[in-house]
């Protein structure tokens, strides 16, 4: 795993730990060996990008289990596929004629065509599982992940504006969502989720479902420690 990407990964379980309602964790309760492959989920997201149209997108995401009590470490790859919009392309149009003016061989009407976005990436999420009584359990995170950002046109094949637009970066997330348990191994889930990247920030909502292998009951939400009960009436000698 990249050093930024560790680094990222790690300072968000801090930040999960230290928002846990259950204050009596401690850091010895957090332990990598905790971690083991246990299920899989398909999902599917409408995407809302930074610089190109709506789009869809599909993730394939796995469930390693809790490092700690309450938090559950996905890692996942995720891709979408979009045009960049009408206004985005004036605008890279617009600085590019400016780039040639400078270099002293002018371009006037630049046209580049339809210009296609697409970004594949890998990520790891530490999601904070709550506590609740109900049959529908939230649950919120955040993680890091690197993209492959990929350009593509008639026009840009094989140009320097494909270079510009193509690039490897780091991204942040961060997400929120419910799930719904059926049985033992099946969960159906909803979740919003923001990506944060210099060329691919995203805003989106998907469905999507879980299977846990081998039959295992679902990550149990630790419950709040109940408090003891009162002394009895007279007080106890």
């Amino acid at each position: 795993m990249p050093r930024t990407l560790f680094a990222a990964l790690s300072l968000t379980i801090f930040a999960l730990g230290a928002a846990s309602p259950a204050a009596a964790q401690r850091p010895e309760d957090y332990d990598y060996e905790n971690l083991a492959f246990r299920g899989l989920g398909v999902w599917v997201f409408g995407v809302l990008p930074a610089r190109s149209e709506t789009a869809l997108a599909l993730q394939v995401r796995a469930d390693l289990g809790e490092l700690g009590p309450n938090v559950r470490i996905s890692p996942s790859i995720t891709f979408w596929s979009s045009r960049i919009r009408d206004g985005e392309l004036r605008k890279m149009e617009d600085r590019f004629e400016n780039a040639c003016e400078r270099a002293g061989t002018p371009c006037p009407g630049i046209d580049l065509g339809e210009v296609k976005l697409s970004d594949l990436s890998i990520d790891v999420d530490a999601q904070f599982l709550f506590t609740t009584d109900f049959g529908i359990e939230p649950y919120a995170g955040l993680g890091a992940g690197v993209h492959l950002v990929n350009g593509r046109g008639d026009f840009i094949d094989d140009t320097f504006v494909e270079d510009v637009l193509d690039a490897i970066t780091p991204g942040l997330n961060a997400m929120a969502g419910i799930e719904i348990p059926f049985g033992p191994a099946l969960r159906l889930q909803a979740e919003a989720r923001a990506v944060l990247a210099s060329n691919v920030r995203s805003i989106g909502l998907g469905v999507g479902g879980a299977w846990t292998f081998g039959g295992a009951a679902p990550p149990a939400r630790p419950a709040v420690s109940p408090p003891p009960p009162p002394p009895p009436p007279g007080g106890g000698r």
